[in-house]
């Protein structure tokens, strides 16, 4: 499952409500983050890996 932050458009690991691949919280600010089947765009360790 990917996440997508909405300010940003970046597609990150994860899932709403935990954490990305990479390390950011999902649960701040919830309502910037959403559930995609989107192809992952973040290159940080976690993420693109």
């Amino acid at each position: 499952m990917a996440v997508e932050h909405l300010p940003t458009k970046e597609v990150h690991l994860g899932i709403k409500g935990g954490n990305t691949g990479c390390g950011f919280d999902t649960t701040k600010n919830a309502d910037h983050w959403i559930n995609t089947s989107s192809h992952v765009t973040c290159k940080k360790n976690g993420c693109k890996n």
